[in-house]
């Protein structure tokens, strides 16, 4: 009994998520690891000024050397054309460098014959956009696409067709239509013409079907006159891979709307080797993984939920799920999606809402989620790493975790080549709470074995180690906090680190690549926060390593200032587009921020700025005057009417509406007209007010409550049914900007 009774305070305090497991000691052994030669693949193009895009069956190219892509889906459709560009910023700023974007057949054949590509489906305009950034383009063309469109994007009449989705010639000769017209907004466009578009998808999800279908589709986009550097299908779907046409990309949703309460435990944690982490159908590989690169086109950074499955998407269960995919080998990632929108009144697939927000890093009305942001800490470091990382193979422990459940056992891996690389360790499950960790790592290699001291995760964090790493001539051995990003000017590299919030870490560099040896052994050197280290190599180069907070890493962006490399840190949004940096932030009219190196700082403002030094950064701090929107609220049990003002003062760029209720969800109406609508999962609405200025009142009404909805805490559910549908408070939040010209 006695044995019992341990037992269940141990599980219960498992479930807490307080057990804490110590001194757990794990090796890896990477010395045998061959990186084979990798093996071009068709796949090529070069733009009008000589740069070149091109893939081998590992990873790809950029101008000769690996590239690392980070993709991001954003529907043009499901987004107002006046927010696209800040939409497009928004993604660049958090790292990414293409946009891909589904082209929805019933978006644009709306009769027989009739063709709309004007107003928010002007795919043409939302590309051209994307080239005034320097975003590259990946479109989704189908002619199926699925993305909770209606019909999965097939028009009512070709949805009826019996031989859809194969070679049926009536089929093959409705689907040309589309792709001549999509060739035709595109024209001029692509990668070869000094165009933003480099890749086309063809098809989606297309497990059941033929391989001889998609081959056709490809004859019909080319002749259509679409020619990107890369051809692409999702990893489950059939095709002669023989015939080396098309890229199969891999999926992976870690929160899953199509279950119940968005599902429970899934493998995405785990390192593992899945090449369509979803169902057992989708699963099924279709294709020799070795004879492609390693790429996803869909990585779940949120899902959508639907009428019956509601769940509160974790920002940092998005990064572990990210890190994940980095330590089980992907040289690619693309999310679904990374900018949420609202369907097209009469086209959403039944059984979801009008709101296709995703829980996206930015949501339905372009608001940066904390996902984001934690996102973005990987992003910075693919952006100034991903060359190194996307040659190096991926090498398990002997002993791999394999059981979701199994939460007492680290799970780990490392990426490595020519003795170099990065420890991947993981402390994160969804659904389930994790014991914090203690640990240490043995990473044996050819010629030596590299030893970790001691490192403490946490619950529901993960962390990413160095060893060996080259950084201007200078050989870290290993650091026990997390590299961010390197910055180069001349001789000097400033490398920037991460500090996990436990415990103290440390770097080891290797004396013999210094000026001034003081011995054989590698110097070891404490990394914190606010301490500079200088280090000079054999060769006169310079290498200063700045260690940042996580809070500091978090509100990091990765930028370019009069053509210097910086790295801005602040609490408030940026965007930057090659002329301006725009600062948006909500409640606070106050914007600190502070910039390195200090030599790319000099800004001015329109606003009222101050300028000072603090430490190695140059610090700024500006004021915008205070606002009080004129907002006339009325609350009455289950429904809220709200007048808005006709304009906002310069310095605000929207107001937000936080808005709690209880019910099954909410929508929003004006004039008559329905907005959007919101899924209640237990948090509140925020709603952005600056596209409704001047229209008429906004009603927004909470719906009564429907036994069928899962995912949503007991608790909540019962005092819903207890006190009925109700709207408890409307917090009105200026959204602040300012503009600081270069």
């Amino acid at each position: 009994m006695k044995k019992y009774l341990l037992f269940a305070q141990f599980f219960l305090l498992l479930l807490a998520g307080v057990v804490h497991v110590q001194g757990q000691a794990y090796e890896i052994d990477a010395s045998r690891v061959i990186a084979e030669e990798p093996q071009p693949i068709p796949f090529s193009g070069t733009d009008p000024k000589g740069n070149k895009l091109a893939a081998n069956n590992r990873y790809f190219l950029k101008n000769g050397r690996p590239w690392f892509p980070l993709m991001g889906e954003m529907h043009y459709n499901r987004v107002p054309p006046q927010d696209w560009e800040s939409g497009i910023l928004k993604m660049k700023s958090a790292g990414l460098s293409i946009v891909a974007t589904y082209v929805f057949w019933n978006e644009h054949e709306t009769a027989p014959g009739v063709w709309d590509w004007q107003d928010n489906r002007n795919l043409r305009k939302f590309v051209a956009l994307c080239n005034k950034h320097q975003m590259y383009v990946w479109l989704r063309i189908g002619p199926w696409a699925h993305g909770e469109q209606l019909h999965g994007g097939h028009p009512e009449w070709i949805a009826k067709m019996p031989g859809r989705r194969s070679n049926d010639p009536a089929y093959i000769t409705a689907a040309t239509k589309l792709f001549n017209q999509v060739g035709q907004q595109v024209q001029g466009l692509f990668f070869k013409e000094g165009g933003p578009v480099i890749g086309i998808q063809l098809e989606n999800e297309y497990a059941s079907g033929q391989a001889a279908h998609i081959s056709k589709l490809k004859e019909m986009a080319l002749a259509s006159g679409m020619h990107p550097v890369f051809w692409s299908v999702t990893a489950n779907t059939v095709f002669d891979q023989d015939k080396m046409e098309v890229i199969p990309l891999q999926g992976s949703y870690c929160y899953r709307g199509w279950e119940r309460g968005g599902g429970g435990p899934t493998a995405d944690f785990l390192y593992g080797d899945d090449q369509w982490i979803m169902t057992d159908a989708l699963g099924k590989l279709y294709y020799d993984a070795a004879r492609f690169p390693r790429g996803l086109c869909e990585q779940g950074a949120g899902s959508q939920m639907t009428n019956a499955n509601r769940f509160v998407v974790a920002p940092q269960v998005e990064e572990a799920h990210l890190q994940n995919q980095l330590g089980r080998g992907m040289n690619l990632v693309g999310y679904y999606m990374f900018h949420g929108g609202t369907q097209t009144p009469g086209l959403k697939e039944p059984g979801y809402p009008e709101s296709y927000d995703f829980q996206a890093p930015i949501g339905e009305f372009g608001i940066i989620r904390p996902s984001y942001k934690y996102l973005k800490i990987l992003h910075c470091f693919i952006n100034d790493f991903g060359s190194m990382l996307a040659a190096m193979p991926q090498v398990e422990p002997a002993n791999p975790v394999r059981d979701v459940h199994n939460t007492g056992n680290l799970r780990y891996i490392v990426r490595v080549k020519d003795n170099s690389g990065f420890l991947f360790l993981n402390n994160t499950q969804v659904r389930i709470p994790m014991p914090d960790k203690e640990v240490t790592v043995a990473v044996k290699l050819k010629n030596e074995t590299i030893h970790f001291p001691s490192v403490f995760l946490k619950d529901q964090t993960n962390l990413l180690l160095p060893f060996n790493l080259n950084v201007n001539g200078i050989l870290i051995k290993y650091a026990t906090a997390q590299p961010l990003a390197k910055i180069t000017d001349g001789k000097i590299t400033t490398l920037f680190f991460v500090k996990p919030g436990e415990g103290s870490s440390v770097i080891a560099i290797d004396e013999t690549t210094l000026e001034s040896k003081e011995g054989a052994k590698p110097r070891i050197l404490k990394l914190e926060p606010g301490v500079r280290l200088l280090l000079t190599g054999k060769t006169g180069k310079r290498l200063v390593v700045i260690t940042l907070t996580r809070k500091e890493a978090e509100n990091s962006w990765r930028t370019t200032i009069k053509g210097k490399e910086a790295l801005v840190i602040t609490e408030a949004d940026l965007m930057n587009d090659g002329k301006n940096l725009q600062l948006q932030q909500m409640g606070n009219n106050r914007f600190h921020f502070k910039i390195y190196p200090g030599n790319a700082a000099s800004l001015t403002a329109r606003d009222n700025i101050s300028f000072g030094k603090l430490g190695i950064f140059a610090d700024f701090s500006v004021s915008v005057p205070s606002y009080t929107p004129e907002i006339v609220q009325e609350i009455k049990n289950d429904a809220a009417t709200l007048q808005l003002p006709a304009l906002l003062p310069g310095q605000v760029n929207d107001v937000l509406l936080k808005i709690d209720y209880l019910g099954s969800g909410a929508t929003a109406h004006q004039e008559g007209r329905l907005l959007t609508d919101h899924l209640f999962n237990g948090t509140p609405w925020l709603f952005s007010t600056k596209n409704y200025l001047g229209k008429g009142a906004l009603l927004f009404e909470a719906q009564k409550w429907d036994d069928r909805i899962t995912g949503v805490n007991a608790q909540t559910v019962e005092e819903i049914k207890t006190k009925g549908a109700g709207i408890k408070k409307i917090t009105v939040i200026p959204q602040y900007k300012t503009v600081l010209r270069f």
